[in-house]
Formats: C-alpha cells, structure tokens, sequence
C-alpha cells in the first residue's frame, strides 16, 4: 500500500466519482481510472460497485479505506512531532478577512494547517475591504483575503486565486424577475440576462465606495451612460440583500450568496457577464513566508470545488499551487 494510493482511495470514496475526486486532486480522470483498475486487478476484487455514476464502496473497499485514513493519520503525527523538534518559538501571522470569509476559514482551514505548523499561531482580523486594504498598508495583518476588480495598483501586489460572477438581485415583484421562472436552485445553471440600460428606472441599494462590488458597480452605470437613483448604501452584502427583500431597491451581489429558492428575491446576469477576482492582497513588495504560503494553498484547495468559483490562478498561484500539490 503505497501512500499515493490511500489519498487516491480517500478522494475516491468521498465524492464518489471519479471526476469529482480527481478535481480534488489535481489529476485527470483517465488517469485516476486506470489507477483504481491496476489497483483493483492487484488485490484480486473489487473496491468500489459502480452504481450509476456513483462510485460505491464494497466490504474491501471500506477495509481498505479504514486502514488508508489510519495509516495517513499516523505519518502525520510522525512529521508533526519530527517538525516540533526543530521549531523555534510561535511565531503569528495576522491575516485580513471579511466577517464571513474569516468564520469560513477558521472552521475549514485551521485543523491542517495547525497540524503541519503547530507552532505558527493564525490571527484573522475581521474588516470589510477598505478596512482590509489599510491594514496591508500599515503592517497590521501580513495579507488579506478579498476581492478585486482591478489588480493595477502601485501600493499592492494580488495573487489572483478565483472569478466569480457578480449578479443583479431584484424583488420579486419587479418586472424583471418574470424572466427567472427555471433556476432552481442549480448554482451551475446560467442565469437570465439583463442590459444595464433595463436597470436605469429602478432605486439601488449599493455597497458603499471603496468596496470591490461597488467599484464594479460605478463602471456598468459608467459604461451604460446613466446615473443611478441610490437609496441607500452598506458596506455589507446581507444588509444590501434584505433591503433588496424587503422591496426598497435592486442591487449586485456576488453569484455565492445568491439563494435562488427564496420566494422574495429573484437574480439575473448582466449582458455582459460581469465578474470579480478572489485574491490575496499584499504590500507592494511582500516575500510570503512558506507557513503563509502553505495557508494560501490550503485556501485555493477548499476552493476549487466551489461551482461558483472559476480558477483563475495568475504566475504567483500557480507557483503556490505547484509547491505544495506535489507533495
């Protein structure tokens, strides 16, 4: 049993199919195929019953599975404790996140990553965008989580990591919400088109200045030639959704917060698609550290399986990813 192959069985198990599992790790499907067969051919039986396009594990597969988690679990308490020895006194990296995004990451994040550097405490320093960009700036946070819409700037450098859609959120009651009859709550499914031109009539509940959605917010009334009626402004998008719910405006909002079986609210595309950038937003000049790097990784790995996420890695994700993948 080589090590390789127990984190290919894991994957395998828990998204049951291979498609899935290999998109978790970075492999093609052909080729995660033709491992579970040489393996499979090896044992003499079958790991998995291929029901449907569901990957089922059988009485060998689960033995099999059982003895992988344990045997994975155990070389990484052996490199934790080989690690320990040579660790000098904890250090801290102060990360910037949004009040969402940091609750998110410290439940999905901190377990591996305390695991690989336990001597390597993690601060998140809630703020939203401005806020998180001034403390880049000042040396209180080492980088921040966020989003951008332009990645040109002489004060920050950006790792782009992810695109995601931004939408237009209406009431229910607006005419344009007639168009969305079929989304079903299919977070892959492309949504009905809208022209920025349609929006000029209605009251907007936008994010305030500053903000990476407001900022793509002043270029579509930019580059549709109107002025928009702004009834009221937040720094925060769950504020600008329930306005929009409670029927006092429409707005944008970012595709992952859509929630496409709520009764009250209704969501369209622009025509053109509009998108953001998920990145990492550092101090022009910043030489990350490989505990800082290693929480990136871990990052763009929880990530990638997001179907509201498009992997839009630019030369200094790549080289993160390309890092600590192979390992």
């Amino acid at each position: 049993m080589q090590i390789k192959n127990m984190s290919y069985i894991i994957a395998l198990a828990e998204c049951q199919t291979l498609s899935g599992a290999g998109k978790r790790l970075g492999i093609s499907q052909p080729t995660l195929s033709v491992f579970l067969s040489d393996l499979e051919q090896e044992l003499g039986m079958d790991l998995f019953i291929r029901d449907k396009k569901k990957l089922l594990l059988t009485p060998a597969g689960r033995i099999y599975l059982d003895a992988a988690r344990r045997i994975l679990a155990t070389q990484e308490r052996t490199l934790q404790s080989i690690r320990q020895l040579g660790t000098a006194a904890p250090v801290e990296i102060r990360i910037g996140v949004t009040p969402l995004r940091g609750s998110e990451i410290a439940s999905k994040i901190f377990s591996r990553f305390s695991s690989r550097y336990p001597h390597v405490r993690l601060r998140l320093m809630d703020g939203y965008m401005s806020h998180l960009r001034k403390m880049v700036l000042d040396g209180t946070c080492s980088f921040s989580l966020g989003t951008c819409f332009d990645t040109e700037s002489p004060e920050f450098d950006y790792i782009t990591l992810f695109r995601e859609e931004v939408v237009i959120v209406v009431p229910s009651f607006h005419p344009l919400a007639l168009r969305c009859t079929d989304t079903h709550g299919d977070p892959t499914k492309r949504l009905p088109q809208a022209e920025p031109l349609e929006l000029s009539d209605s009251p907007f509940i936008l994010m305030t200045p500053g903000t990476s959605i407001r900022k793509i917010s002043d270029y579509i009334f930019a580059q549709a030639g109107f002025t928009p009626t702004v009834v009221y402004e937040s720094g925060n998008n769950t504020v600008v959704q329930n306005m929009v719910r409670g029927g006092s405006g429409i707005g944008f909002q970012p595709r992952s917060l859509t929630r496409l079986n709520d009764p009250d609210i209704a969501y369209l595309s622009l025509s053109p698609r509009v998108f953001l950038d998920l990145c990492i937003i550092l101090k022009k000049g910043t030489v990350l550290t490989e505990s800082e790097r290693y929480f990136i990784y871990l990052m763009m790995l929880n990530d990638i399986g997001d179907p509201y996420y498009t992997p839009d890695f630019n030369e200094a994700a790549r080289a993160i990813w390309n890092e600590f993948h192979t390992e």
